[in-house]
């Protein structure tokens, strides 16, 4: 038991110090950050469809303080959504620290609300509550931080 825990333990410990390696490569698989401060998403479907009536909510809450386009994706594969912060933006009505963060989330929130219809929750779990336990933890704690960052 305690081996398995033991191998467990440096298991994570080995996940955690590969994340951190492969986040601060500037080339890794499009997770760099844009000079200039872009996000983008890819989307499939109509950009009319998109962009008629507004923006989808999560996108549409913040929209005053961003640059938002609408681009063809390449090889017809829908369309590309990109945005970034505006230059003068006030950042204070943000609920997240990070305001590229809130960018983020905004982006996949709009994009999971236009393809399936909803936005897909981890949280509040469905099987209740739960002991906590340290691999649970962290599984939590991925949860949490995992619209903030990572590709989109």
């Amino acid at each position: 038991m305690k081996t398995s825990v033991a191998a467990g333990a440096v298991g994570v410990a080995a996940g955690l110090v590969a994340r951190t390696l492969v986040r601060e490569r500037p080339d890794s698989n499009g997770d760099a950050r844009h000079p200039e401060g872009w996000k983008a998403v890819t989307i499939l479907g109509d950009d009319a469809a998109f962009t008629s009536g507004g923006y989808p909510d999560p996108l549409q809450r913040i929209a005053e303080l961003l640059v938002i386009r609408v681009d063809k994706a390449p090889g017809d594969k829908g369309f590309e959504v990109h945005a970034r912060l505006r230059a003068d933006a006030d950042t204070s009505t943000l609920t997240a620290d990070d305001p590229q963060r809130a960018v983020r989330a905004a982006l996949r929130d709009a994009k999971q609300l236009f393809e399936t219809g909803e936005n897909l929750r981890a949280t509040p779990r469905p099987h209740g509550h739960r002991p906590t336990t340290l691999f649970g933890a962290a599984v939590d704690k991925a949860e949490d931080e995992a619209k903030g960052e990572g590709v989109l």
